[in-house]
């Protein structure tokens, strides 16, 4: 019995680093079966699903693993690395660093900017 998913849907960037990012700890978990591509230095291990459409990435931004699931490829999944590249060296440029929720002390300070 086979069961029928979706099919993938284009995500922007901006969805990519909002519904789909987080940070992680990488001695929690052991990503042996990426493949791994180097672009202008920096480091970028992935895996596609079967249908190749889809990605799981993982990387560093400003120094901080993160994960990116389910990211749509497009069927060039090289193509969308790039394009993941330049949008996190123009994240790192700016400033516009996702913050971490789970850390407690970023969190305590963003409460206290909402709620003065």
């Amino acid at each position: 019995m086979s069961v029928e998913l979706p099919e993938a849907k284009a995500d922007t960037l901006q969805e990519v680093f909002s519904d789909k990012f987080q940070y992680i700890n990488l001695d929690h978990y052991n990503i042996y079966h990426f493949e791994e591509i180097l672009i202008d230095g920096r480091r970028y291990q992935f895996r596609l699903s079967s249908k190749g459409d889809l990605m799981t990435v993982v990387t560093h931004i400003a120094g901080r693993a993160v994960l990116l699931v389910s990211v749509w490829t497009n069927m060039d999944y090289e193509k969308r690395l790039r394009e993941i590249h330049q949008h996190i060296l123009e994240m790192e440029r700016t400033g516009t660093i996702p913050i971490d929720f789970r850390d407690p002390g970023k969190l305590k300070g963003i409460r206290e900017k909402i709620f003065r």
